[in-house]
């Protein structure tokens, strides 16, 4: 009944079409993630309730097309399929296609569209997702249709088309290759070098259908692959069980995985010792070698320390800065040029404030008024006694005035701010947001040292830039919990600027704090070595704890007791005359490197376990 379907299903030409198709929207879903983020693109959060039904039928559909493509192809080309079914695979349900009659096929590349059909499925389906997906807004079937195209697409890529797996690409290898039961086949070309190796008898690799070295390479490189596909699954098990308390079954999961796995290669090893030993030679200087080699092995794995570093992202800013707060509620109207050298006494920033202004004219008048006052209470005391108990609350009431005018002298002298020291004008490294009780002002998100926006309102205590003499330069690192408990106070570290990538300079690192970041800095929001996600207040995080360590770098590399170049020694002696040094980048990324102390292999693979793997 589905031969008609199977006829058009794999036509070249429709094939074709299909590929180029899924380029293209896989082409503009790229440019739409590589724009607004993954995070941004695709919102899980839709999928509540009774929406992950959908997801987990629109999942078990795409897979059971998957199985019937496999189907469909042997009907296409005249095989026969004998059965579709279900089988379990590490605890999971999982659909399969018999398709063993394909070998009986003599053209090999149709046996390798029959082993290739459940992919070219499934690209089908990533390509209808990814047209969803790209004309739908958010919601349901957008989030539906983006996991279908993730699991159609990267899920198939990495495991059906692998053929470092038993899966589609296997076969799918297997059929291009003329290379029949591969896996075999490749675990009997090491095995055959092995015994040659140990006996010195020659290659016995006559039933091989390829050259034994590159069956060999790839029985290591699928071996590689799977070990850490067992791993994988260990952790993952590890991580979703263990929350859940069922720690038991994620350890009875993990010491069933690594017990079938030593089984396997002590069976491969005992193999390799009967088969020698059927050889009919032993080289006894051989078989020293190879033990000599396991027990070296194990002592560098076991007791050679190796030098370890971990690197961390940083932003750069000064030691040395002093905060330009707004004395009060007032109109910014001058500010000194951001990063110019600037002498002491020179103007940093005015402010105006009219309603001051006014007040202080306004209060000059009744003061004279009241010193008017006076002097005539002064004269008609003379004639009049009566007249002078009013002199004492006249003189009161011009102390009050007086002391007014004093207290609103200073505030507006307080408008002006002269630069204290020889040093440099700085943006802040936030914006603080408008108060409710500020004036209306658009402009106030905006850098108010931007000179297009001189002229904005700055309500009293907002921070408005800083005052460097850039002579302190300190780095604030970024450093994960698990790493942060190597470091101490006064350890150097290495850095290089992003700006500066040609040149290394060395800092020491002069504190750690004691907790964990709120929130991340600004500069590094974004970053691709550092991901951050959203908490519950809005605010940029890391997925885990890190902790900031503030690196001092005030002091050449020369200090330190580090050959510089011409260049950077040039750039001490500019720093020695700050008139005609070029300023700093302050908020510039770079990236550290620390020493840590040396570890051997096996102190590794044990921290990396109870790291991963943590007690239940």
């Amino acid at each position: 009944m589905l031969s008609p379907l199977a006829w058009l299903l794999f036509q070249p030409l429709l094939l074709c079409a299909w590929l180029i198709a899924g380029c293209v929207l896989g082409f503009f879903v790229l440019s739409e993630v590589l724009t607004t983020g993954l995070a941004a693109s695709i919102d899980w959060h839709w999928l509540r309730g009774d929406s992950w039904w959908l997801l987990l039928v629109s999942y078990l559909v795409a897979k059971s097309l998957h199985e019937l493509g496999h189907g469909l192809a042997c009907v296409r080309y005249g095989a026969k399929c004998r059965e579709l079914g279900v089988l379990f695979l590490c605890l999971a349900p999982c659909l399969y296609c018999d398709t063993s009659d394909s070998w009986k096929l003599p053209s090999k590349w149709q046996r390798a569209t029959i082993a290739g059909a459940g992919i070219m499925v499934e690209w089908m389906l990533a390509t209808l997702a990814a047209a969803v997906w790209l004309s739908t807004q958010p919601g349901t079937l957008h989030s539906v249709a983006a996991s279908l195209m993730i699991v159609c697409s990267v899920g198939t890529l990495l495991i059906n088309s692998n053929p470092l797996l038993k899966y589609d690409g296997y076969y799918l290898l297997s059929d291009l290759w003329g290379v029949p039961n591969l896996s075999e086949q490749s675990s009997d070309a090491v095995r055959a070098l092995s015994v040659s190796a140990l006996s010195g008898q020659p290659l016995a690799v006559w039933h091989l259908d390829a050259p034994v070295a590159l069956l060999a390479s790839y029985w290591l490189m699928a071996t590689a692959y799977r070990t850490f596909i067992l791993g994988a699954i260990l952790w993952i098990g590890w991580s979703v069980l263990v929350p859940l308390g069922l720690g038991l079954v994620a350890a009875m999961l993990t010491g069933s995985l690594l017990l079938g796995w030593s089984l396997g290669c002590l069976r491969g090893t005992m193999k390799i010792i009967r088969e020698t030993r059927s050889a009919g030679t032993m080289r006894i200087g051989r078989w020293i070698a190879f033990v000599a080699t396991i027990v070296v092995t194990i002592i560098f794995v076991m007791s050679v320390p190796l030098p370890k570093a971990m690197r961390a992202r940083a932003v750069t800013d000064f030691e040395d800065k002093q905060p330009l707060f707004a004395s009060q509620t007032a109109e910014l109207v001058y500010a000194a040029p951001v990063d110019r050298f600037l002498k002491a006494g020179e103007l940093l920033l005015q402010f105006d404030a009219p309603a001051s202004d006014y007040e202080l004219l306004e209060l000059r008048g009744q003061i004279a008024i009241v010193e008017r006052t006076l002097e005539q209470l002064h004269l008609r005391s003379a004639l009049d006694p009566t007249t002078a108990y009013l002199i004492p609350t006249k003189n009161e009431e011009l102390q009050q005035l007086q002391a007014r005018q004093r207290v609103l002298l200073r505030e507006l002298q307080s408008l002006t701010h002269p630069a204290p020291q020889d040093g440099y004008l700085l943006t802040a490294s936030h914006v603080v947001a408008r108060p409710l009780a500020a004036f209306e002002d658009d402009r106030w998100q905006a850098n108010p040292l931007d000179p297009k926006l001189i002229g904005c309102t700055c309500e009293r205590g907002a921070l408005i830039g800083w005052f460097s003499p850039k002579q302190r330069l300190i780095l604030t690192a970024i450093v994960p919990e698990d790493d942060v408990k190597r470091l101490r106070v006064g350890q150097t570290a290495n850095i290089g600027w992003d700006t500066d990538i040609k040149h290394v300079r060395t800092g020491i690192v002069s504190r750690i704090a004691p907790e964990a970041i709120n929130q991340l800095p600004r500069e590094l929001i974004g970053d691709g070595a550092l991901l951050s996600e959203r908490n519950a207040n809005g605010d940029f995080l890391p997925a885990k704890p890190h902790y900031e360590v503030t690196i001092d770098v005030s002091g050449d590399s020369t200090n330190a007791g580090h050959p510089v170049s011409q260049e950077i020694a040039g750039r001490e002696v500019l720093h020695q005359q700050p008139t005609q040094r070029p300023p700093a980048l302050r908020g510039s990324l770079a990236t550290v490197q620390f020493e840590l102390p040396q570890q051997t292999v096996w102190q590794r693979v044990v921290e990396l376990v109870r790291k991963n793997l943590k007690p239940f």
